[in-house]
């Protein structure tokens, strides 16, 4: 049995279904309102709870092998921040699946994770990945580059879209290796159980490094 957090997010719905497509038993953790029944009508296996309250995380743990994590207060707001998702959610996960004996926890996280960030949302990151590595849990932490399907659409294809001028920060000559949403959910599937993935930071990116100029001149 697998659990996946963040299921309803982009790429960890695209891991349920990749999951599910290989005939793994799959559970979700999912909150009430989420839009989950998709994925229950898919196969998964819903179960109430949520990663800022600790004692909802025990049932949804029990009998699990693997645990995939992508949830993140990035896209979100409210009550949901980098202290209480990314700080202490990621820690009431990992002192949960100690307690019940899960075997690997995949850390979806990003390249840019650093505790000297201006960013709080990357201080969040790399306090979550400091706290798993440290927890005594098999682990596998997903370091991935930049998302292609969220940063290009955003910044360049919206306003194209729109007939809108692009707007780039500074000059936009930077370079990143852009990595796919699904490529993102293809790698966190394949670390499972992979025992040269097993208490790693393995950084994941995209074919080639672009810069957001690149991409421009691509639309162009």
């Amino acid at each position: 049995m697998i659990l996946v957090v963040g299921s309803t997010g982009l790429v960890g719905g695209m891991i349920t279904g990749r999951l599910l497509e290989q005939g793994t038993d799959v559970r979700i953790l999912v909150r009430p309102g989420s839009a989950y029944q998709p994925l229950v009508e898919a196969g998964a296996q819903p179960v109430a709870g949520d990663l800022k309250n600790p004692a909802s995380l025990a049932a949804a743990c029990a009998g699990v092998e693997t645990i995939i994590t992508t949830a993140s207060s990035g896209a979100r707001g409210g009550a949901d921040t980098p202290q209480t998702v990314e700080i202490e959610g990621t820690r009431h996960l990992v002192d949960a699946a100690l307690a019940a004996g899960v075997s690997q926890l995949v850390f979806v996280s990003t390249i840019a994770a650093d505790q000297d960030s201006p960013v709080e949302l990357l201080q969040a990151k790399a306090a979550a990945e400091n706290y798993l590595r440290e927890s005594g849990l098999s682990y596998t932490i997903l370091a991935a580059d930049v998302l292609l399907d969220t940063m290009v659409r955003l910044v360049i294809g919206a306003p194209v879209q729109n007939g809108l001028p692009v707007t780039l920060v500074g000059e936009g000559k930077g370079r990143h290796s852009f990595l796919a949403a699904d490529d993102m959910a293809a790698f966190a599937v394949a670390f499972v159980g992979y025992p040269a993935a097993m208490n790693q930071r393995v950084i994941v990116g995209g074919p080639e490094p672009v810069s957001l100029r690149d991409i421009v001149g691509t639309y162009e």
